[in-house]
Formats: structure tokens, C-alpha cells, sequence
């Protein structure tokens, strides 16, 4: 039986927590409760408890210092956190200084809430039996040897008639399944080595995995993982689409990651197992398709080879390039953007819209004629396509794509702005650049958005609308000053800036001198930048 102690500054929560725990015919008894962490502290010198469940924010003592003093201590028992939706870095704390998981308020109801406990039991089982089972030598050989075979079955794909009867009965020990799952992370912006994800990510599966007769974590490329353990078969366990989602929570809560995950289903032999091993490859491709967010998707979701849909959105992309009709360089780039965006709708194999992307700058750069462009590289574009890890990098690499384009057919083919608000627009700013315009006073001219206008803006001219109200007010600054009629101030008042200050500094940042220097005959010719 496992002691439990219930602590909340306000007794409406400790009284519900205490009844959504199904105290009769479980592992479970009440050990009381208490307001702070300071009484909870004392309780627990006077009468210790095997599991604490905790609020975070409470008077004399929060909850992050109660699991401090306790972790200090030599507390052996498991700690479970109750949070509010606004208490995500507190959590976070939380689960670091030790706490095995935590349960928002609001959500908790007696199943999920039993399953939690249940998983602490069993960790605390394991606990127990782990020195009587085995030494701390004999556990790492038995390890590693799961190890090997595992990352044989994964790294060479052979069937179970290869997989002898000892690997076999290693792997499934009596009335016990396989659970497996494929591993894709992203380490959000931190520098991780691959044995350092390893470990967070063993610590990880020990939590959610309590009990299990074995668990391993195989590093395979490009960080990604497949993690596998041995599970009674005879307890209830969650369901494999929540616990992957589960996972990938745990993982963002921990250790700031985030970690896109395959589920497999429960295998029960060698050849189930090698089985779902090879759904869970095979699916891994789908793991590129990230502009929807955190992926958690059963092995059994199969990408496609070919969609009789797409391959007509594709034929009139490229019948529209090839026809050149109006605005056909400008709508490359969304309709390139839409070719990405409906591969990920499709869950079509990557390098199908990899394909489809890479034919349409081809066509499109022999159009245009940039191949002939020494400073067009039109392999290095071709190169970067092909070598995009997801569809939101492979997203921003035809942004900028798109972008230079642009500026070379601009200067090779005569390609002006061709959407009417973009020319509005332009007229607009001509005519008044001299006063202080906002982007909200051209796009209330224009009757579009701003969010769009300055989409359109920039993809039209390469261009923020801001950066070339700025260019077009030191251009007409230049004339100004090179008649050697006004003073800079004067100037910089004349085209819409009374900081004197800031015309300088935007002034030299753009021709490379000062502004006073234009008026001197030996002033060398200037180039923007």
C-alpha cells in the first residue's frame, strides 16, 4: 500500500482530489492533507507518504520549494504536481527539481487521475523489485544486449525467421508486449548532441514506462530514435495515439523538446514486432510535413506515391509558367507554396513535392533566361530543395527563392509590379513621401489589409514598403542636396523626416557618406547599398 498526502492551499481542491482516488480495492490510502508546504513538510517527518500531490502556488511555502526540500532530504517516494493553464514555466520547474508528472485543475477527472496513480505505483514497484531482480552489472549487460538486437531488427529490416529463439525470448519475456515508437527531434534552437537526447530521452520513457521489464532507445540519423519496451501484458495501458501525445508533451515540459512521434501498435512476437518496426520507417518520411505543428501519427499512416488531384495541380503550374502569362513570376511563389502546403495534405512521399518544386524553378529559370545569369546559381537552388529537412524550411527556401528571382528578372526581363494595388501603392508613396506616411494610410488608399498589402508589397517588389519609402526619400534627398540649394536639415524636412539626426544616420547608411558631403564637387560617385 502506498501512503498519500494531498497538498492545497484552498480545501474545495483538497477535498475533490481526495475524492476522485479510488481509495477501496486499490494501492492507495489517505495519509491526510495539508494547506502549505510548510505543514506538509512537518506531516511528512511525523508520518511519511509514499506519493505527495501538490499545488504549485501556495502561501508560506510554494510547491516548487516543497519538492526542493523534499528531493534534499532523500525523498524516495514520486510527486505529482496540480497546475493551472497559466502555470507552464512553474510546471516546467516542477518536473525538473523531480516531480514525475502533472494534472491541470480544471481537467482532472477520476479515470485520468487513477491512471496517473497507477503508473506511479508501478514505478514505485519497480523500484522495489529492481535490486532483487537483478545486480547493477547484470542489468547494463541485459541491456545492452536488448540493445544489439534492436538495433540489428531496425538497422537491416530482417524478418523474424532471422531473429533466434534467445533474441526472441530476450525481448518477450512471458506475458509481456513490445511497445514501439519512431522519434523525430527538434531541440528548439538548443545545441544537443545525439548521446545527451539519448539519455534525456531514456529518462523520459522511464517515467511513462514504469514497470516494464526492459526499455531501449536506439539513435538512428538526423535525430531521430526509435524507443521500445517490454510491458505486462495483463495492465491496462493507455491507448498508443494519447500516450505518443503524452510523450511528446512530457518531452517539451522537461527538456524543451520537440519531439514528433510514429506509434506502432503492441506486438506480441518477433514477426509482429519487425513488422511495425517497418510501418514505423516507412512512415517516418511523414515526419518532414511539420508546418501543422507537433506530428503524432500511427505507423499505419501510409505516405502516398501519387494523387491524380495533385498531379493536375501540378501539370497547370507548369503550363501556367510555361504560357508566361501576366503576373506568372509573381504567383510562382504562392503557387510553389500551395504545391508544398497540398503535398502536406496528401501525406504524398517529400521528394514527390521535392520533384514537383525543383521542375517548376527550372522551367521557370529557362523562361526568364537566368540560367544564362553568372549570378544566378540555379543549382544551388536546386540543391537547397532537394536538401530541406521539412516542408516549413523547404517554405522559407522559396520565399527567398522567389525573392531573387525577382530581383534578376527585374533587371533582365523588364518585370515591373503587374497587381494594381502594388501600383496604386507605388503612385502613392511618389506623390507623398513628403509627409509622414504609415502603412495604414496606403492600405486604407489601396482598400486591402495591411497583413496582405504588405505581402503583395513585398513579393511584387522584393521589397518592405517601409525600406523603399525610405530608398525613394534619400533618393529624392540626393537631387535635393546636389543642387546645393538647401541645407540638410532643410532637406531632411522636404522628404517627410524632422529628425536631423535620423536623415543622417538613414542618409549614410544608404549612399555610405554624410549628407553634407553631396554639396562637395569632389565628392566620388556614390553607390547605394
Amino acid at each position: 500500500m502506498y501512503k498519500v498526502l494531498i497538498i492545497d492551499d484552498e480545501v474545495i481542491v483538497r477535498h475533490a482530489v481526495k475524492t476522485l482516488i479510488q481509495w477501496e480495492g486499490s494501492k492507495f490510502v489517505y495519509s491526510g492533507s495539508a494547506s502549505n508546504g510548510t505543514s506538509a513538510l512537518k506531516m511528512m517527518q511525523e508520518q511519511p507518504a509514499d506519493i505527495v500531490i501538490t499545488d504549485i502556488k501556495m502561501p508560506e511555502m510554494d510547491g516548487i520549494e516543497l519538492i526542493k526540500q523534499l528531493m534534499a532530504t532523500g525523498f524516495d517516494g514520486e510527486i505529482l504536481v496540480l497546475s493551472n493553464f497559466n502555470d507552464f514555466e512553474l510546471v516546467r520547474e516542477a518536473l525538473k527539481c523531480g516531480a514525475h508528472d502533472y494534472m491541470l485543475k480544471l481537467t482532472l477527472k477520476s479515470e485520468n487521475f487513477m491512471q496517473i496513480l497507477n503508473e506511479i505505483a508501478l514505478k514505485l514497484d519497480a523500484k522495489k523489485k529492481h535490486p532483487e531482480l537483478l545486480t547493477e552489472s547484470a542489468r547494463s549487460e541485459k541491456s545492452d544486449h536488448i540493445h544489439d538486437i534492436l538495433t540489428s531488427l531496425i538497422s537491416s529490416g530482417e524478418d523474424s525467421s532471422e531473429l533466434s529463439p534467445d533474441a526472441a525470448q530476450e525481448l518477450f519475456p512471458p506475458d509481456h508486449l513490445v511497445h514501439i515508437f519512431g522519434v523525430q527531434v527538434d531541440t528548439v534552437g538548443q545545441k544537443r548532441d545525439t548521446l545527451s537526447l539519448k539519455h534525456s530521452l531514456s529518462q523520459l520513457w522511464s517515467d511513462v514506462y514504469p514497470g516494464s521489464a526492459w526499455q531501449c532507445t536506439v539513435a538512428e540519423e538526423d535525430q531521430r530514435f526509435m524507443f521500445a519496451a517490454a510491458y505486462p501484458e495483463a495492465l491496462e495501458m493507455t491507448e498508443p495515439a494519447e500516450m505518443a501525445g503524452r510523450i511528446s508533451s512530457l518531452g517539451a515540459m522537461y527538456y524543451s523538446l520537440k519531439v514528433d512521434i510514429i506509434y506502432g501498435n503492441a506486438a506480441s512476437s518477433g514477426k509482429e514486432l519487425v513488422e511495425e518496426i517497418r510501418l514505423i520507417r516507412e512512415a517516418q518520411m511523414l515526419l518532414f510535413y511539420k508546418s501543422a505543428g507537433s506530428v503524432c501519427l500511427s505507423c499505419h499512416d501510409e505516405a502516398a506515391e501519387e494523387d491524380p488531384s495533385y498531379q493536375q495541380l501540378e501539370a497547370d503550374w507548369m503550363e501556367e509558367i510555361r504560357k508566361g502569362e501576366p503576373e506568372f513570376i509573381v504567383n510562382w511563389e504562392n503557387r510553389a507554396l500551395l504545391i508544398i502546403q497540398e503535398g502536406a495534405k496528401r501525406q504524398l512521399y517529400p521528394r514527390i513535392v521535392k520533384r514537383v518544386v525543383c521542375e517548376g524553378l527550372w522551367i521557370l529559370s529557362r523562361k526568364l533566361g537566368l540560367e544564362q545569369q553568372r549570378s544566378f546559381d540555379h543549382s544551388l537552388w536546386l540543391e537547397r530543395i532537394t536538401g530541406a529537412g521539412t516542408d516549413t524550411e523547404m517554405m522559407m527556401i522559396v520565399e527567398e527563392l522567389a525573392h531573387d528571382v525577382l530581383e534578376h528578372a527585374g533587371s533582365g526581363a523588364g518585370v515591373r509590379p503587374t497587381r494594381p494595388e502594388v501600383r496604386k501603392a507605388l503612385v502613392y508613396l511618389e506623390e507623398n513621401y513628403p509627409r509622414a506616411v504609415t502603412i495604414h494610410d496606403v492600405a486604407l488608399h489601396v482598400n486591402l489589409s495591411e497583413t496582405y498589402l504588405c505581402q503583395i508589397f513585398k513579393t511584387d517588389t522584393g521589397k518592405s514598403m517601409m525600406t523603399f519609402l525610405n530608398e525613394l526619400r534619400m533618393a529624392k534627398a540626393y537631387e535635393m542636396l546636389s543642387s546645393g540649394q538647401l541645407l540638410v536639415k532643410e532637406v531632411a524636412a522636404e522628404v517627410g523626416i524632422h529628425d536631423p539626426f535620423y536623415f543622417n544616420r538613414l542618409f549614410k547608411k544608404h549612399y555610405g557618406v554624410p549628407p553634407k558631403q553631396v554639396k562637395s564637387q569632389e565628392t566620388p560617385a556614390l553607390k547605394q547599398k
